[in-house]
Formats: C-alpha cells, sequence, structure tokens
C-alpha cells in the first residue's frame, strides 16, 4: 500500500511540472490595416490649411472613427498636425517631376491605396491638357506596374479653379476617360471662393470636402475589397494612434 500510495505522489508531481502555470487568454485580431498614399502636389502636402495636412487630417478623422480597418499613410515625406504624417506631397511638382520618382517611392511604401491628385502645377504653366492627361495615364501605368493590385484612386483638379476652369475641364475629361483595373476617377468637390485660402488652395472647410469624396470611395473600395476576401470587420485595439 505505501509503495502505491508513493508511485501515485510520483505521478500526481510529475503531472503537475508538465502543465503550464497559466493559460494565455486568446487574442483578439485588430482591424486589417491598409497603406494608403497620398501623393500629389501642394494640395496633397495641405498648403492653406492651418494644420499643414490639408485633407489628410479630416480624412484619418473619417476612417478613424470606423472599426473594419485601419489608415496607415505611407509615403518619403512627413508634415502636418495629424496623427499619422507620411505622406508623398509635393510643393510644385508637375506630373513629370512625380512620375521621375515614383518608382522608389512606391517600392518602398508598398501602398494598398494611392490617393493621386496632380496636374494643376501643369495647367498654372501653360501646358496642354491632353499632353498633362497623356503624363497622368504613364504616372498611372507606372504606379500599377510597379506595385501590382494597388487600387488608384484618382481626384480630378478642382474645377472652380480660378482662371484654371476651361483647362481643368478640359483635363478632368481626359483623366476620367483613363480605363485601367483598379482606377476609379472621383470628381473634385466644385469650391466656393469661401473655401479657397488663393487661386490654388483650399482652406480648411475645402479641404473637409476633399476628404469627404475621398473617404467615401476609400470606405466604398475597402469595404468591398473585405467582404470579396472573407474578411470579418472587428474593433480596433488602443486607435487611434499616438502622434510621431
Amino acid at each position: 500500500m505505501c509503495i502505491l500510495r508513493s508511485l501515485l505522489a510520483t505521478l500526481a508531481l510529475t503531472t503537475a511540472a508538465c502543465l503550464p502555470t497559466t493559460i494565455a487568454a486568446p487574442t483578439a485580431a485588430g482591424p486589417p490595416v491598409i497603406r494608403v498614399m497620398p501623393l500629389g502636389d501642394s494640395i496633397t502636402a495641405g498648403l492653406g490649411s492651418t494644420t499643414d495636412a490639408g485633407y489628410r487630417l479630416p480624412l484619418w478623422n473619417r476612417a478613424a472613427a470606423q472599426s473594419r480597418y485601419r489608415v496607415d499613410y505611407v509615403g518619403s515625406l512627413q508634415a502636418g498636425t495629424v496623427p499619422d504624417r507620411d505622406h508623398e506631397g509635393h510643393r510644385g511638382w508637375k506630373i513629370a517631376e512625380i512620375r521621375a520618382q515614383i518608382d522608389g517611392w512606391v517600392t518602398t511604401a508598398q501602398p494598398t491605396y494611392v490617393l493621386l491628385h496632380i496636374g494643376i502645377n501643369d495647367l498654372a504653366w501653360g501646358a496642354d491638357p491632353a499632353d498633362s492627361a497623356a503624363q497622368l495615364t504613364d504616372l498611372i501605368d507606372r504606379i500599377q506596374a510597379r506595385q501590382p493590385g494597388v487600387t488608384i484612386l484618382l481626384l480630378g483638379l478642382i474645377p472652380t479653379t480660378q482662371g484654371l476652369q476651361q483647362p481643368a475641364a478640359a483635363y478632368n475629361q481626359r483623366a476620367a476617360a483613363i480605363a485601367r483595373p483598379r482606377l476609379h476617377y472621383l470628381g473634385a468637390p466644385a469650391l466656393t471662393t469661401a473655401e479657397m485660402t488663393d487661386s490654388l488652395h483650399p482652406n480648411n472647410a475645402g479641404y473637409a470636402r476633399i476628404a469627404d469624396t475621398l473617404y467615401t470611395e476609400l470606405n466604398r473600395r475597402e469595404i468591398a475589397r473585405q467582404r470579396a476576401a472573407g474578411t470579418p470587420p472587428t474593433a480596433p485595439t488602443g486607435w487611434p494612434r499616438t502622434p510621431r
């Protein structure tokens, strides 16, 4: 009997030693992160807004208020009073200048979405709208060749840009006709003079309207993408991020 009790005690100690002292609670997966590259000129940079973030701040706030996905801005530049300061908005640049650098930017950033708004500087310097639209097409092809599967949201030029209404309309008409997979043209809002800080750049109110236009399409495309992939919506943890 003593031998049996000794064997049972030894077995109990051995079994206890093999069991984990704590059982880890299952961790809930956070929402998917989408990498969004704001790409363009000074309007993408946010010139004219009091935050130096332009549409990027109200767009961030709209995206942070939902739970299906999180936005991670990507780009080689950082600017503005916004939780995520990354972007690819180059003040004063024309389409050809963006195209000359785009391969490296896209390769590094690996965006899920590109928010593209470019061309007003070309027209302001007297470029032909048809030629500018052809350069835009080439830029789009470069982005998609470098990053297959990327979705491009192409925002047209502000149709009420002072002194450039006719060339902007001609450019927008050609931009809207560009047919590429995962390319979606968005008409820019017709901003009033009260929504502009100068002849080219919106103020906070104008940028908020641009952000609404971009968010509506970004949200619609991302929900459709998740549904197609069978990704269920989940609630974010510790979101939005702290400023960096």
